[in-house]
């Protein structure tokens, strides 16, 4: 069976919704109405946020077209999308909720000063190239006392204690699959499987920061942080499955291998590795980070 790369199998699942509402609910709906989802993707904030305060009208900016036409599919169902700028801003005159999808980058996105209530951004603070450039576009883009509202899974103090070893086993197995995969290829007379060094995901390339570090950067470009939060949340095997089956990853932990085949070891290697620790899922903390412009 054919592996799904992308990151929408895992962005539907029940946990990780879950993480995410958990992180909406912490706004306060009753001053928002402009709100900008930086790094969008799909718009799962976005969704989430307009089924607990359908009059807000949102901006959603990501560089993956891919995830955005998905993204547009949904809200076009529900009758929501505005296709243009204009239609925005009559739903927003005419206090109805709507959302507007572009191909654009969340550094700094030429929005006008002061426009939104809120801005937030889940689970992707972690791939901003410049945080400092990236935090300094918030503070821009929000209104005085406007929210800003993030996630991330990629931070100093991530992993529950004691669920490393399943992690090490994981890639354990996920190495051995692979090399059982180029043995194969090299049986059959064929070239077997090669890597290409000095690759690395933007996931893992910067440094992680600890949940003390992201509040003195926020507050540090004029952003109060008013609550920081870990919140535990369960992988199971299948989620964990659907996550090592995503490219941007396998990109990252299984380096310079073909996506395709990194990606399905990563898959294949999760039931196994669970199996020999012992567990049917992990804990893994979300950092929630709720800030305000000061």
């Amino acid at each position: 069976m054919e592996v799904v790369t992308n990151y929408e199998p895992y962005s539907q699942e029940p946990e990780y919704i879950a993480a995410n509402k958990a992180l909406v609910e912490t706004m306060s709906l009753a001053s928002i109405r402009r709100v900008v989802d930086l790094a969008c993707g799909t718009g799962l904030l976005s969704d989430l946020l307009l089924q607990m305060k359908p009059d807000v009208v949102i901006n959603g900016v990501d560089i993956s077209n891919e995830s955005l036409e998905i993204g547009r599919k949904v809200f076009r169902g529900k009758g929501l999308l505005a296709e243009t700028d204009a239609q925005l801003e009559e739903a927003f005159r005419a206090g109805r909720g709507a959302i507007r999808l572009e191909e654009r980058s969340a550094m700094d996105p030429p929005f006008p000063d002061g426009r939104f209530d809120a801005g937030m951004i889940g689970n992707a603070i972690h791939l901003m190239p410049d945080k400092d450039l990236f935090l300094q576009g918030v503070h821009r883009l929000l209104k005085p006392q406007g929210q800003f509202i993030f996630n991330s899974v990629f931070f100093t103090g991530t992993f529950a204690e004691g669920t490393e070893p399943v992690y090490t086993e994981w890639m354990k197995e996920a190495v051995l699959l692979l090399t059982r995969k180029s043995e194969e290829r090299a049986r059959r007379g064929e070239p077997p499987i090669k890597r290409t060094r000095g690759k690395f995901g933007r996931a893992f390339d910067k440094d992680w920061k600890s949940p003390e570090e992201w509040k003195a950067l926020l507050e540090k470009h004029g952003l109060r942080v008013t609550r920081v939060h870990k919140r535990p949340i369960p992988i199971t095997q299948h989620a964990l499955e659907l996550v090592g089956a995503y490219g941007g990853l396998a990109e990252v932990l299984m380096t310079g291998y073909p996506v395709d085949v990194a990606s399905e070891c990563l898959q294949h290697a999760v039931g196994p590795a669970f199996k020999r620790a012992g567990v049917t899922e992990v804990i893994r903390y979300w950092l929630e980070v709720t800030a305000v412009r000061a």
